[in-house]
């Protein structure tokens, strides 16, 4: 495809456009800052030397120069058929005689034929010395030699005749032997093709099938985030709902005592600054951090809405400036900020003196694009979410050094580790603090080099290894207060339950986790994550750690399978995998267990088949509850076979067992 060359208006920049479709957006010059735009180039005009394609019919006939008349033949004359062999003779430069042929007078002898003279231009015959006689037998020989042409050609036609008919039947022999020759390539061809995977194809209908749950079952129900008056070339924007999260007594409140002033007293105080608002007066906040060159700071932006409306004099006297109009839309300008007001004098923009200025006056109505990737996720956000961050991570860790300060360096190098931008283009974080469930949902747009599915099983690897890597560093630490401790200790298994309590799904061109746990997790989550980072701080991590055998003082298993699964455990299972949930209660009960995938998929079960179940009780209820209860209002065929000789459960269903001549475990 050629490439376009759109000029900037403002200052006749040329702007090379490789791609037509971004004609009709809007792009910002490089020479001057403008923003405009893009449109088409005009059509080139038409060249005076060009001739007009006119037809033969549309052209005035043209008068025939009397010499440029083609030369006729002239004089015919009739040959009989019996005369000899013509000779041509050129006809004398003679006025042109009559065409028709003149009598020529009988001679005495009455057998010799009629000799004409030859006029001009004609052919010349030359007469017979003599009288000429036919013979009876020649006249037979003649007859008889036109009656061998005919029946020559007759048989002539026959054979072309006969000699097409074949050629026909030879010509649809071949073409039906082609024709099923080619059927039978195509049909070795489909036979050699690697046949789909029935198991990869029922995991892909099962992820899309659990986006679809993970939408209706959304605590909240608003639309997509809206991007209104926020500059050009936003990387990390945060959504956020301050008047809830700062209400008193909420639990909002709570999660922000747990983040500590590092992480809560800065979120109150960069919104008051950035806003010039109280959070608990502030609906909806949201904030573009829009970087520069690298190592240069970055720009900030916020558009803010006020739970009440607020006086337009008191707007003025808290931001100042002077109005300008120059941009379609009334702006306030200072030497280092502009704003705009809403009609409703409920919306508030701010952002830095420039262009920035420009471009929220002309997105006051219809929003700036941001990336590709900001753009196909904003769809899939919900501004009803107390808290989202949407950000791409390739970006994060070009101006790390900028955006964020060095004590939290090593904290955003590990994040970015988990969403490796070689196969993660943006990431959209929400998280919902509800009265009854933490609700936390990861969507990422996968890079062109990795499928949806393969991203979400890699992702959901990596979820699943988190605490295994939180315990190899928790190991190295040593916190001098028994309360954070304990706290920190703990934080591995938290981020365990995390893990098995989400579920993965994907979409187009994006793979998605969801996550639900009760209310209580939030707090603890925030608080032992706060905990684990500030002694990480404190941490050198390249000390090797002594490894000390535990001592026995504890009690001793029980030897039998049955016996370990009544152990009583803490279930909460919030749509949790059916594999997830069976490793969990038996790694709790101290226990092998294994689940015959065959078996589930010859009753239309999935391994992936999610479970909620919360409950305090031994694991063998725990399974009991699993594997009897009603799946789609249909009776459940799952059951469980105790393998005491190999230390381990079996779950199966129940005519499977039956065929292979198992054991079931029967419930009390």
């Amino acid at each position: 495809m050629s490439e376009l060359v759109v000029n900037c208006p403002k200052c006749s920049k040329g702007l090379k456009l490789r791609d037509r479709r971004k004609i009709g957006k809007k792009a910002r010059c490089p020479k001057c800052g403008h923003v405009f735009v893009l449109s088409a180039p005009p059509e080139p005009a038409h060249d005076e030397n060009e001739v007009e394609l006119k037809l033969a019919s549309d052209v005035a006939p043209q008068p025939v120069h009397p010499t440029d008349t083609p030369v006729v033949g002239v004089a015919p004359r009739w040959v009989p058929d019996n005369a000899p062999p013509l000779q041509q003779v050129v006809p004398p430069q003679v006025a042109p005689q009559p065409i028709f042929p003149q009598p020529v007078a009988q001679q005495q002898f009455p057998q010799q034929p009629v000799v004409q003279q030859p006029a001009a231009g004609a052919f010349f015959v030359p007469p017979v010395a003599g009288p000429v006689t036919v013979a009876p037998e020649d006249a037979g020989g003649v007859a008889h030699l036109k009656a061998l042409k005919k029946k020559n050609a007759k048989r002539r036609n026959t054979a072309i005749v006969a000699g097409l008919l074949t050629a026909a039947a030879i010509g649809g022999v071949v073409y039906f032997a082609q024709e099923h020759l080619e059927a039978a390539k195509l049909a070795e061809e489909e036979s050699s093709k690697p046949k789909v995977d029935e198991e990869l194809q029922a995991e892909k209908d099962q992820l899309r099938q659990n986006t679809e749950i993970a939408k209706a079952s959304s605590p909240t129900t608003g639309g997509p985030i809206p991007m209104n008056c926020l500059p050009l070339g936003a990387r990390i924007i945060i959504s956020v709902r301050p008047a809830e999260l700062w209400k008193a007594g909420s639990r909002g409140e709570e999660i922000r005592y747990c983040l500590g002033e590092v992480f809560g007293n800065w979120a109150t105080t960069t919104l008051t600054e950035l806003c010039q608002f109280e959070p608990a007066q502030i609906e909806h906040a949201l904030i573009g951090i829009i970087p520069g060159e690298v190592g240069e700071p970055p720009a900030v932006a916020a558009v803010v809405r006020l739970v009440e409306a607020a006086k337009k004099s008191e707007l003025l006297i808290k931001f100042g400036g002077d109005r300008n109009q120059d941009h379609g839309y009334p702006m306030y300008v200072r030497d280092d900020l502009s704003f705009l007001i809403g009609p409703d004098l409920k919306m508030i923009a701010v952002a830095p003196s420039g262009v920035a200025a420009e471009e929220m006056a002309s997105a006051f109505q219809y929003a700036n694009p941001q990336s590709d990737g900001i753009d196909a996720l904003i769809p899939q956000t919900d501004v009803e979410r107390h808290l989202t961050i949407i950000f791409e991570p390739r970006s994060v860790v070009r101006h790390r050094d900028t955006i964020f300060p060095q004590q939290v360096w090593q904290l955003i190098d590990r994040s970015m580790e988990f969403f490796n931008d070689e196969e993660v283009e943006t990431v959209v974080w929400s998280m919902h603090f509800g009265d009854r469930k933490f609700h936390s949902e990861v969507v990422m747009r996968n890079q062109t080099i990795i499928m949806e599915h393969l991203l979400q099983a890699e992702m959901r690897k990596k979820l699943k290894q988190l605490p295994f890597d939180l315990v190899s560093m928790v190991e190295r630490m040593n916190p001098g207060v028994i309360g954070p401790r304990k706290v920190i200790g703990r934080f591995p298994a938290m981020t365990q339950v995390f893990a098995m309590s989400t579920t993965s799904g994907t979409g187009t061109r994006y793979a998605q986790l969801t996550t639900e746990l009760p209310e209580r997790a939030a707090p603890n989550l925030a608080l032992g994550g706060l905990l684990a980072w500030d002694e990480s701080t404190r941490t050198d991590f390249n000390t090797a750690v002594k490894q000390v055998k535990p001592e026995e003082t504890g009690p001793k298993l029980p030897d039998l399978i049955v016996d370990r699964l009544k152990k009583v455990i803490d279930v909460e299972f919030v749509r949790t995998p059916l594999q997830d949930a069976f490793a969990y209660i038996a790694d709790e009960c101290k226990c092998d267990h294994y689940i015959d995938g065959d078996a589930l998929k010859l009753s239309a079960y999935t391994k992936n088949m999610t479970q909620d179940y919360v409950a305090t009780c031994s694991g063998l209820d725990a399974i009991k509850y699993l594997v009897t209860r009603k799946i789609n209002g249909q009776p459940n065929a799952l059951c469980i076979v105790i393998q005491q000789d190999q230390n381990r459960f079996l779950l199966t269903t129940r005519p499977v067992a039956t065929e292979s001549g198992l054991k079931i475990y029967e419930f009390e």
